[in-house]
């Protein structure tokens, strides 16, 4: 991917010198800051991550076809093949206002990159959408589960590899959802707004082309930032006072530069704005490390401690609570696992309980009852360690 300096007189937030990101010395200390630390409060980034982690090659053929052509991001529908264009959707969204996003789209109109591209050309023709407005396109996947190049799986991810697939330790998350990751274009102004994620989980995002301005306010500012700010702003230059004022209340301030893989907290509000000549090529992965006090914040999704607006549908996160059990009671009964291991994985189990909802107790005391079984009769239940077959008949 090609990449320019960023011009000295960019306009950048402040604060950057006082909230910067951890930049981990080696590969090895990033893997153990993804698999095992905590990420509330903090940006841990690679650099050069997207080398170190075999992730250069990882974007789909007609992608970068359409990027080495392309010097903003309308270019991008027009210089894509047709064949790769088709199998693509996303959503795409203008800047024209300062600090709001506005969705293009048509109702007769469905989501493929070739349909959002004749949506674009007709906003501009009759006017309704600036030729030379910020465009970010978001959210781009494949339209249909393909089978993943590396595993086998059925995805919609679009990118060839992941972070997941260069990690050894990495059946040790209790979660790691990229079968939807979605790949993000962006032009300088564009970006993503004040939000918190919709699950307290932790995202990995890897940064091909472009830079980006990034800011993660605390834990202890989860809602009230989001009142605050109101979410869905996007501080663009010249700033406001108040904008200086909240951008003084973040954690974190910090630029992510192309080739970086970065980890943070998507429970904690944050954002990022696009900045540079160049488009920004950002992707995503959700995941959960194997430390107690991210598995306390990923059962409280959903939760007073959650800014409503951002909640997940609740049976979608029922299904997703049932994924991170089972990861867990398999681990406990993998032989493999180290003693040291298990005892995380079990203060995990106990984080769960005492923050979960009930929905989250009533699974583990589903369990609970079949370890009782276990050591009544353990010939016969010994091939029920984990609770899959909840997801087939849900709990009533």
């Amino acid at each position: 991917m090609r990449y320019r300096e960023l011009n000295p007189h960019e306009p950048l937030w402040p604060f950057m010198d006082e909230k910067r990101a951890v930049e981990a010395a080696t590969v090895e200390d990033f893997v153990h800051a993804v698999m095992f630390e905590e990420h509330l409060d903090r940006v841990v980034v690679l650099r050069n991550g997207i080398d170190l982690l075999s992730q250069a090659d990882a974007l789909p053929d007609g992608l970068q076809i359409a990027l080495k052509k392309s010097k903003r991001v309308c270019q991008v529908f027009d210089n894509m093949p047709v064949e790769a264009a088709e199998t693509m959707k996303g959503r795409l969204w203008q800047f024209c206002e300062k600090g709001t996003e506005t969705e293009i789209k048509k109702a007769d109109k469905a989501n493929t990159l070739t349909q959002i591209g004749e949506v674009l050309r007709e906003s501009n023709s009759d006017g309704s959408v600036e030729r030379n407005v910020p465009l970010y396109l978001s959210e781009l996947r494949h339209n249909k589960k393909v089978e993943h190049p590396v595993t086998g799986e059925m995805v919609k991810t679009v990118t060839h590899v992941d972070v997941y697939d260069t990690i050894p330790q990495k059946t040790l998350a209790p979660l790691w959802e990229r079968s939807e990751g979605g790949v993000f274009l962006g032009e300088r102004g564009s970006g993503s707004g004040l939000h918190t994620d919709q699950c307290l989980w932790s995202n990995i995002g890897k940064q091909w082309q472009g830079y980006k301005l990034m800011a993660v306010w605390p834990w202890a500012e989860r809602t009230s930032i989001l009142e605050d700010a109101h979410r869905g702003s996007l501080f663009h230059f010249p700033l406001t006072e108040s904008e200086i004022g909240f951008l003084s209340r973040a954690a974190v301030i910090t630029v992510i530069r192309p080739g970086d893989v970065f980890v943070f907290s998507g429970a904690q509000p944050h954002m990022a704005m696009c900045v540079g000549d160049d488009i920004n090529v950002t992707a995503y992965e959700s995941m959960l490390p194997l430390n107690v006090n991210a598995v306390a914040t990923l059962a409280r999704t959903n939760s007073k401690d959650h800014f409503k607006k951002c909640w997940m549908d609740d049976d979608d996160l029922d299904e997703l609570f049932e994924d991170v059990v089972d990861s867990l009671l398999g681990n406990l009964s993998d032989p493999s696992v180290d003693p040291l291991t298990k005892t995380e994985i079990a203060a995990c189990e106990e984080a769960m309980k005492q923050h979960g909802d009930s929905y989250v107790r009533r699974l583990w005391k589903r369990e609970e009852r079949r370890r009782k079984r276990a050591k009544e009769h353990p010939i016969t239940d010994r091939h029920h360690a984990v609770v899959n077959p909840v997801k087939r008949a849900r709990l009533q």
